[in-house]
């Protein structure tokens, strides 16, 4: 190696002569920035409107339109379970769908009530079972004989109650 005076070479200590010079950065660029948060307005591009053809006619549609339709055309004609049941979720977030005052079990005030007798006194009255007074049965017990078939008929002359 070169004549170095009482300075040694070696692993770690490079000569003198290729040795960063003092001021001076080995590294004159930097470290690359990092690129900050991507800033976009998700709703612009939701209501952005794209020419979609349908029946044979050329529309105006939002992005969100079009990706509603393609779900619930999913749901319907694909029997897609998934797309069902984000469709009724987003039904029910945006109030679109009206929900059934009951839902569940249905309690009969007696076991000796046929079953359409009570859908028609929750229909007229829309009101809880446990709530169900003697005129809301005389009321459905009038309308249903008014209203019965030949079935129903035997039924209720044989003690079944459908």
């Amino acid at each position: 190696m070169g004549d170095t005076g009482d300075y040694e070479v070696g692993y770690g200590r490079p000569p003198k002569a290729r040795q960063f010079t003092k001021g001076k950065s080995g590294n004159p660029g930097g470290r690359r920035r990092k690129s900050g948060p991507i800033k976009i307005d998700p709703m612009t591009i939701l209501n952005e409107e794209f020419p979609v053809q349908t029946g044979g006619r050329v529309k105006q549609m939002s992005a969100k339109e079009v990706e509603l339709r393609r779900i619930l055309k999913r749901a319907v004609q694909d029997k897609h379970f998934p797309s069902m049941a984000h469709l009724l979720n987003l039904f029910e977030k945006h109030e679109c769908a009206e929900r059934s005052p009951i839902s569940g079990v249905l309690a009969l005030p007696t076991n000796r009530m046929p079953w359409r007798m009570a859908c028609l006194i929750l229909e007229r009255f829309a009101i809880p079972p446990k709530d169900w007074k003697k005129r809301h049965i005389a009321w459905g017990r009038k309308q249903y004989e008014a209203s019965m078939n030949d079935r129903e008929r035997e039924y209720e002359a044989a003690g079944i109650f459908p």
